[in-house]
């Protein structure tokens, strides 16, 4: 992978980063979507592109996800529950890749 590529991939990661960061904060049911589409282009991102991360941006990438995850557990819906398993099983994937 040349330079260029990796500094593009680095940018993806951290602009899909705070886009989970973001769907975390949102307040209706639509974040649910956002953050596993965010969760599954991240997974994605790092299996197909091979970006290497720091130890500090690997911590960073699994705090956004493990507070995501929380976020969509405490609501207490069915559609978050399922939102939480789903980044359950995506996060399983991620830290294999990390």
């Amino acid at each position: 992978m040349s330079v260029g590529n990796k500094h593009s991939s680095k940018k993806k990661l951290q602009a899909l980063t705070c886009a989970l960061e973001t769907a975390t904060a949102y307040e209706d049911t639509s974040r649910f979507d956002l953050m596993v589409d965010a969760a599954v282009q991240l997974k994605d991102l790092l299996a197909l592109e091979g970006v290497s991360l720091s130890r500090a941006d690997k911590i960073q990438l699994l705090k956004t996800f493990t507070r995501a995850k929380v976020r969509a557990f405490m609501v207490g819906t069915t559609e978050s529950y399922r939102t939480f398993r789903t980044l359950e099983m995506i996060g399983s994937d991620l830290v294999k890749l990390l």
